[in-house]
Formats: structure tokens, sequence, C-alpha cells
């Protein structure tokens, strides 16, 4: 069985996998879900400072300090950006990268380079505090009905930084396997057009009849696609 560690986006904590995780150790895998600095309950930790970097540190000292080895490193939505930084200071540590709807970097860029002018013109509209950003509206995440109060009440402000830190040297999708997994409800453009550069890349494309939160919306489904993953 793996050793799955599941990375949760912007303005989410490690509360955002737990069904999904629940479901994993069902089938027999070790999961591991932490909370990035500054984020989920670590919210009252956030300082001006905290960037991609420091995300990247996070992700890199829990491998490290929890003994892991031959992970399945799970990334979803920004933390894409986060988990192949981590993968490139830790590359021995890892079995693969699977991408849910993620940001698949490029080199020397950053993710809100990668958004292009729609995305800073959200930036600009969300800043808060001069340094942080506040949540985005519901409709980005995809979470709607009886989910939707429990998820906003959940989310906090993210550091404006990580979005605008560039990926720290070069981007080399070659020197590890990895897959997507894309959700086809997706509103937003840059993360639709991730799954045809993964495709690009000659990874495996799987599809989930989701919107972009399925860790959420439809945790067991997610399960079941990342536990393929798991032999």
């Amino acid at each position: 069985m793996a050793a799955f560690l599941l990375v949760h986006g912007a303005f989410q904590g490690g509360w955002i996998w737990d069904e999904t995780a629940r479901r994993l150790r069902g089938d027999g895998h070790e999961v591991h879900a932490p909370t990035l600095t500054g984020c989920g309950y670590l919210a009252g930790g956030l300082r001006q400072g905290v960037d991609l970097h420091t995300f990247i540190q996070d992700v890199s000292d829990y491998i490290f300090l929890h003994d892991l080895k031959d992970v399945t490193l799970v990334a979803h939505s920004f933390s894409g950006m986060i988990c192949a930084g981590a993968a490139k200071r830790v590359p021995h540590l890892i079995r693969r990268m699977v991408f849910v709807d993620a940001a698949i970097p490029e080199s020397n860029t950053s993710f809100a380079d990668l958004g292009g002018e729609a995305f800073r013109v959200m930036l600009d509209n969300h800043r808060s505090g001069g340094w942080k950003v506040r949540p985005w509206p519901l409709p980005a995440f995809g979470v709607t009905g009886e989910r939707e109060q429990w998820f906003s009440a959940r989310l906090r402000d993210f550091p404006e930084a990580a979005f605008t830190t560039p990926f720290p040297g070069e981007f080399e999708p070659d020197g590890l396997p990895a897959a997507f997994i894309g959700c086809t409800g997706t509103v937003n453009a840059m993360i639709q057009g991730m799954a045809a550069r993964a495709s690009g890349l000659g990874w495996p494309v799987l599809s989930l009849d989701s919107a972009h939160s399925p860790m959420t919306t439809h945790p067991e489904e997610l399960a079941a696609l990342l536990s393929g993953f798991g032999g």
C-alpha cells in the first residue's frame, strides 16, 4: 500500500482532505494531510513574508521529519506549485506526483503569471491589509448546496506573496512519474488548460465529474481514483 501526502490549496487547510483521507485509509493506505504555515487552524500564525518558499519548506520538512519514503505526493489547485518544489528538494523520497486540478509550474514563473491578467485583477479585488488575499467567491471552488456554508466558514486569508513568488528555478517534469486528475466542472480557464498540458508532457490524465474541489463534493470518487495509484 502507498504512503499518500495530500497537500491543500489556497485559503484552506489539511481539514479539506478529511473525508478523502478516511476512504484511503480504509483501503489500507498510510495518509498524511498537513496544514501549511498560517493556514487552517494555524491561521493565527500567518505573517508577512510567508510565500511559496515557506510552503515548499513546510512540505519538504514534513516528509523528512516524519520519515516518509516512497511518497505519493498529491497536489490540489495552487499546491501544484508547492508539491513540485518540494519534489525537487527530496526527489529520493517521492514515488510519484498526482496533480488534482492543480497548477503545473513553469520554470521561474509564478502562479500569478500562469493565471495572466484575469488572475491579477482577481488579486487586486481581493487584497486585504496590503499583503493578504481574501478567499475567492465560492463559485471558484465549485462548492454549492448543503456543503456551501460548511466550506465557506473554514476558509481563511492567504498570503499574496505565495501567488507572486516565481517557482524556484527549473521545473523538470521528466524527473518523477506524474499523473493528472482533471475536474470536468472547473470554471477557471488556467486550471482547465492544465489537463492538456499534462497530456502534452506524456502524463496519464484522468477525468472526474466534479467541480474544482472534489475532496469536498466528491471525496469518495476522488479517493477511488487516488487509490488506483497506490499499487
